[in-house]
């Protein structure tokens, strides 16, 4: 199962971002309030209970079962269904309790969750059943969860469970109705990370065990803030107020409708009219062909809230297959490559990129990279060292990308021009997103365009998945392998958090970074648009739109 690769341009991506610039009226930066209150300019700050919020979205909700839900478009709506043990807090980093408070062992392997006292919307009280349930689903090779390989083998006895040797796992204990204890095969320095991800919310087991998994999948059970109320295919979705929400004074909005519609020129009008709340989470951020006319309009450029993403946009250059097997001539096209055109097509919303870890990633980012890791543009050099690799007049080449967004298109064409100024003469295969990924994903691909958008804050979620040689072909599907490197990404998975991890993993970095699999092109600026009216937004790094906590002032 593909993690958390996603278009050039973030239109379904899998997971969040970290900002490091806000500009915003009315819409506040955010709070590090778990309650998510703000200090919006211009009316109340005190929140207001009622009302309805209406979002235009970009498509149907993929899934609407945590276990299956894996991109920005479904865990919108997933993360106001349900609930996990522990959360973020505000806009921070910082794991916070959701369901749950917790201890951990002094040897770091036992987590022990205390449940606190929460109810599903069909009035069954939560319980440890209703996660080790959970767990059980995710684990379940039946289920194809996107969720399994992060606690699998991590979670003590998972192995033989998804191996079929076992019916329980046996690290997944419920010591009693409201007490629940994992043991981990290991310490782990990302595993309350893990826990945040919606794969691992409370479910319901009475009423999974009543229903067929295509019916969960569109008929929610949880104990989140909203309920689903109605769906109409093709038109909308109708959330309803949870009004016995476990945490006291949220949510302040009685409804939330998301209106299906694709059409960016009608999301635009909408918005300018009044008539929705935000683009933001529910559209994949402005899209791109309607950022230059909000940002450029004063009615609303004071109303557009942007910050860097924790992802990469990058160009593969496939390891095995073709030319691009030798590593200078992998080299040799990292110079090829002027980065600050791909920042013009993208219109300011990115900023070039010199590796793979984002500098807005916690730990594992590099401010001075090695000599021998480090390119900058320069075409000559890019045709010496093609010469030197037995290239002197180039080669003929296919570059891979999707259909979905005009943009992806021009950066290809832009990459593609680049490389004809050193010889290189690539062809464009554009295919539809799930056409293009199922051939990523067997790792022939010559070149591709992707990016990847992190999980959670941590290194190991872009270096362990996207370069570790278990990771081939489907998330490593430049099949990149090194044994050093290997070597060192399983060193880090087991290590404790601190400088001596975030130097392992920077050492890899460096090493993958001198070889060349990647060409990293941007990081991506993320943007959305928050009416004034509409009070207590904020983003998070790991999260979408946090809804529970907005509200609507008097306008």
């Amino acid at each position: 199962m593909n993690v958390s690769k996603m278009r050039m341009v973030g239109v379904i991506a899998s997971m969040a971002m970290l900002g490091t610039a806000l500009a915003g009226c009315g819409t506040q930066s955010a709070t590090t309030s778990q309650q998510g209150n703000t200090t919006a300019s211009g009316g109340s700050t005190q929140p207001v209970y009622g009302g309805t919020l209406t979002l235009d979205l970009l498509s149907q909700f993929p899934h609407l079962d945590p276990a299956k839900a894996y991109d920005t478009t479904s865990e919108e709506a997933v993360e106001q269904f349900y609930n996990t043990l522990v959360t973020y807090q505000g806009a921070t980093n910082t794991i916070v309790p959701d369901l749950a408070s917790y201890t951990v062992s002094d040897g770091g392997k036992v987590y022990t969750f205390s449940i606190k006292n929460a109810k599903f919307w069909n009035g069954d009280p939560v319980t440890a059943q209703s996660f080790i349930t959970e767990f059980q689903r995710v684990l379940s090779n039946s289920m194809q969860s996107g969720g399994q390989g992060f606690v699998d083998p991590l979670i003590q006895g998972s192995a033989a469970y998804v191996a079929g040797k076992a019916t329980n796992v046996s690290g997944l204990k419920a010591i009693n109705s409201s007490t629940l204890q994992i043991t981990l095969m290991h310490p782990s320095a990302t595993f309350l990370y893990v826990l945040a991800m919606p794969f691992f919310s409370a479910v319901d087991p009475t009423y999974i065990a009543a229903h067929s998994e295509s019916y969960i999948d569109t008929h929610p059970m949880g104990t989140g803030p909203f309920e689903l109320a109605s769906y109409t295919p093709g038109k909308d979705y109708v959330l309803t107020k949870n009004p016995n929400y476990f945490v006291k004074g949220i949510p302040y909005l009685n409804k939330i409708v998301f209106n299906i519609n694709n059409s960016p020129s009608a999301v635009l009008f909408h918005f300018e009219q009044g008539q929705t709340g935000m683009i933001s989470w529910n559209q994949g951020g402005i899209p791109t062909e309607d950022y230059l006319p909000l940002i450029n309009n004063p009615t609303y450029a004071s109303d557009i809230v942007k910050q860097t993403e924790v992802a990469t946009d990058y160009f593969g250059l496939n390891c095995a297959v073709g030319p691009t097997q030798n590593v200078a001539v992998r080299r040799a096209l990292e110079y090829a490559v002027n980065k600050q055109v791909i920042v013009r097509i993208l219109d300011g919303l990115a900023v070039p990129a010199n590796q793979i870890i984002p500098p807005s990633m916690p730990s594992g980012y590099e401010q001075n990279l090695p000599a021998n890791a480090s390119y900058s543009y320069n075409p000559a050099l890019a045709k010496k060292l093609l010469a030197k690799a037995g290239y002197p007049k180039g080669f003929n080449t296919t570059i891979y990308t999707d259909n979905s967004s005009p943009t992806d298109l021009k950066m290809a064409e832009a990459v593609q021009q680049m490389f004809s100024q050193v010889g290189v003469n690539a062809t464009i295969n554009q295919s539809s997103w799930n056409t293009f990924l199922a051939s990523n994903e067997t790792g022939k691909q010559n070149m591709f365009t992707l990016a990847w958008l992190e999980d959670f804050p941590d290194p190991s979620d872009f270096l362990n998945t996207l370069f570790n040689t278990n990771q081939i072909p489907v998330n490593d599907s430049t099949n990149y392998s090194n044994k050093q490197v290997d070597a060192l990404l399983n060193q880090g998975s087991i290590m404790p958090a601190g400088t001596a991890r975030d130097n392992v993993y920077k050492q890899a970095q460096n090493i993958i970074m001198s070889q060349a699999p990647w060409i990293p092109l941007v990081n991506p600026v993320y943007a959305a648009a928050v009416q004034p009216w509409v009070k207590g937004f904020y983003v998070n790094p790991n999260l979408m739109d946090p809804l529970q906590y907005i509200w609507i002032a008097k306008h």
